[in-house]
């Protein structure tokens, strides 16, 4: 039906009588017995009548670019067809006055306009379900699921319309989950975002993304970083660090290994959950946890860190029977996949120490800012973190991995928290040995 032209003024036919300097636009009458030609209705609309009888709806305008052009858009009928093929005269007027708005105020050509309209069909979970998978091809096994989760946590916008889907559409949607879970509707906003583009980018949709942060739902909604630190990340004081320790060590389940060498690297819980046997190197006695695993504060785009590992850690590792790629594969479920971040966190409530596997990482960073005895830089601690400190001037100057700096920190670490056992048969100095009570 599209069909583009460049007209003349003298082609059109103005069907309507004149009263002074008004014209006298088209009425239903004239739609069904005006003769061949381009009859001007009003606003940019004109009925073009084919030799064959044809009769179909034109908008006339003038492009981004400054030239004239004529677009045909639907079909002439008495009443409005269910798929837009055919439009009366009011709703052809109506249709006209949409794309002289979108043109005049948001910039959007109408010819891209009608192809939108015309393939918008497609529900936003139809969508999703085809790009998401995509998108995910060489990443983790985490990543998928989070996807899904995250289409699972707006059920208001499945069976909407890309085209349709507005501001208050998404807005509706996130409002259940923004206070419960600020981090993770944070996440699943910007991942309708990123649909939302795509969806413009393939001429799906038109106008202003809907789920965009910046001058859009940053006016309406808490900001996520505000909600998370009221409720925080539960952390423990670092001196209760080896009672938690001990309370692991009892534990028989793979979660409770996960978790052990999670705190003794310090790592977040999904970089830990997901460490695969390929990603050690036992010699070098390091991990290497790839990028698309890795979220690094002060880095735009992510990049592999490798963590030292210490000799309590490399301990706990190899004594994991390597069944499959992960190596701490969850002992609950059927096939060989890793844990759930509850699972770790279930771990820790049972030594009857409360924090997280987040609070975990504070309680390193305080042992370490505290501690006297080394004197560790600020620099070390956070690299240890996975973070970056200094701007933007000093980063670009600063490459090195401070390995062996790091890998004093986390053995210092772990033998305050998980001390190494005594192999060599030497009775502990006097100071250091643990006096008992006499029981009468």
């Amino acid at each position: 039906m599209e069909q583009l032209t460049h007209t003349s003024e003298a082609s059109v036919t103005v069907a309507g009588k004149r009263k002074g300097n008004v014209k006298v636009a088209l009425n239903s009458n004239q739609v069904k017995s005006l003769q061949a030609g381009v009859h001007a209705d009003a606003g940019g609309l004109y009925l073009v009548v084919r030799k064959s009888g044809d009769r179909v709806w034109a908008f006339r305008f003038t492009d981004l670019e400054g030239k004239r052009a004529q677009m045909e858009f639907a079909k002439a009928g008495d009443r409005d067809s269910p798929s837009g093929d055919a439009l009366t005269l009011s709703s052809a007027r109506e249709k006209a006055r949409d794309y002289k708005v979108a043109l005049k105020r948001e910039g959007i050509d109408p010819r891209v306009k009608k192809r939108a309209t015309g393939q918008g069909s497609k529900t936003f979970k139809e969508f999703a379900e085809e790009q998401y998978p995509v998108w995910c091809q060489g990443l983790s096994e985490e990543e998928l699921k989070q996807w899904q989760r995250s289409i699972r946590d707006v059920p208001s916008l499945h069976d909407k319309k890309l085209q349709e889907i507005t501001t208050e559409h998404v807005l509706e949607a996130l409002k259940a989950i923004w206070t419960l879970k600020p981090v993770t509707a944070s996440r699943t906003r910007q991942r309708i975002e990123r649909l939302m583009d795509a969806a413009k980018a393939l001429r799906l949709r038109t106008g202003e993304n809907p789920a965009a942060w910046r001058g859009n739902l940053k006016h309406l909604l808490p900001s996520p970083r505000k909600l998370n630190r009221k409720k925080g990340h539960r952390s423990a004081p670092y001196t209760k660090m080896p009672q938690m320790m001990t309370g692991l060590r009892y534990d028989a389940g793979n979660a409770a290994r996960c978790t052990e060498v999670g705190i003794l690297t310090v790592s977040r819980s999904q970089e830990i959950r997901l460490m695969e046997w390929t990603e050690l190197d036992f010699e070098a006695r390091t991990w290497m946890v790839p990028a698309e695993k890795m979220k690094i504060k002060g880095e735009l785009e992510p990049k592999p860190h490798l963590v030292p590992l210490s000799d309590q850690a490399i301990e706990i590792i190899q004594s994991m029977p390597r069944t499959d790629k992960y190596v701490f594969p969850s002992d609950h479920a059927e096939q060989h996949q890793p844990f759930r971040a509850n699972a770790l966190v279930g771990a820790i409530e049972r030594t009857a120490v409360k924090s997280t596997m987040h609070g975990c990482r504070t309680s390193f960073r305080n042992w370490g800012a505290d501690n006297k005895e080394h004197n560790f830089r600020r620099e070390v601690l956070e690299f240890c973190l996975s973070h970056r400190v200094g701007d933007e001037a000093e980063l670009s100057y600063w490459d090195s991995e401070m390995i062996q700096r790091r890998r004093d920190a986390l053995q210092a670490w772990a033998d305050f928290i998980k001390p190494r056992k005594n192999t060599s048969g030497e009775q502990p100095p006097e100071s250091k040995r643990q006096r008992l009570k006499l029981v009468a």
